[in-house]
């Protein structure tokens, strides 16, 4: 809720939930530890984070002539925003293992 106001009030071109995001990890990061409520339902939510795999899914296969006129572009912009989202994960999951 915080990233969606945000969002509007500086009409920013970041979508809200990402500020949450942002706002969530900023704020975890200074506390230096997850709450247990937070540990708690993160373990419940995650055997179902594939659930939102199955949209992203349909979409591709009903959206063939789509894919073909901006197939390449899609692709470069997949991997240009998969590789700094893999470095990133990989440099927090390395900083909480020395930690």
């Amino acid at each position: 809720m915080a990233g969606n106001l945000i969002q509007a009030q500086f009409t920013l071109p970041v979508p809200g939930s990402i500020i949450g995001m942002l706002l969530l990890l900023f704020f975890l990061v200074l506390r230096g530890r997850t709450p247990s409520s937070l540990t708690d339902i993160s373990k419940t939510l995650s055997p179902l984070l594939p659930l939102f795999i199955i949209p992203v899914s349909v979409g591709i296969v009903t959206q063939k002539a789509l894919l073909e006129e901006n197939g390449v572009a899609l692709l470069v912009i997949l991997a240009v925003s998969l590789i700094p989202g893999a470095l990133v994960c990989a440099f927090i999951m390395n900083w909480k293992r020395k930690s």
